[in-house]
């Protein structure tokens, strides 16, 4: 079973699934830049072209004794503009007809489960100021981090909520303020749904252009 973990920076997400890799044998990939680093690149395709490697290796490692956690959503350069439209994340049709030839190849897939997590956000403020100041980020940096991804959380969470009330089985929220409560919900997880890869990528398209002209006419 392939479950991908998505939410904010600093809701828990690589804190729980270490925790779930440490104590119950699941299987992590991390995101692409801890995997693959981020000076490596070869081209304008890289960051999509690693996002397919990541879930060629959570599905070799899947299996119905073991889930494999995919650390951040392998899908997400599609919808990553949305969360940040005053910035350039690449060529919104150029992302698409990649990742449309990867489903009609069956060279990527949706994960068995979204899990959402999410805290309130004066408490993801405060775990995100502990662990960059472990880093050695001065004040000032810390700060602009916070309110930089501030705006990105309430629409990361729209987003995500979207695709939960069409696709009920595919995603699930869960808030993070326990570890030992958050190791159970994904170790509850199980494969209900039964929607296409088609269906499901056609939504997350229509979503982020009806998104995407909400903001132009603003």
């Amino acid at each position: 079973m392939i479950v991908t973990f998505e939410g904010a920076p600093a809701v828990g997400k690589s804190t729980i699934a270490s925790a779930l890799k440490d104590k119950h044998g699941c299987y992590v990939i991390p995101e692409v830049n801890k995997l693959f680093g981020k000076d490596n690149r070869e081209s304008d395709l890289w960051y999509y072209q690693k996002q397919i490697e990541r879930c060629h290796i959570a599905s070799s490692s899947a299996s119905d004794a073991m889930i494999s956690i995919l650390d951040g959503d392998v899908f997400q350069p599609v919808w990553f503009g949305i969360t940040f439209p005053d910035e350039n994340w690449g060529c919104f049709d150029t992302i698409v007809s990649f990742y449309r030839k990867m489903i009609d190849e069956k060279q990527v897939s949706f994960p068995n489960k979204y899990v959402y997590f999410h805290v309130p956000e004066a408490l993801r403020a405060n775990r995100e100021r502990g662990r960059s100041s472990l880093l050695g980020r001065s004040s000032e940096e810390i700060e602009k981090k916070i309110m930089r991804f501030q705006r990105f959380s309430a629409l990361h969470k729209d987003y995500f909520s979207d695709l939960k009330a069409e696709f009920p089985e595919l995603v699930c929220f869960h808030e993070s303020n326990d570890i030992s409560r958050s190791i159970e919900s994904v170790l509850s997880c199980v494969d209900t749904h039964q929607y296409k890869d088609s269906d499901i990528f056609d939504f997350m398209i229509e979503r982020c252009r009806v998104r995407t002209r909400t903001i132009e006419n603003r």
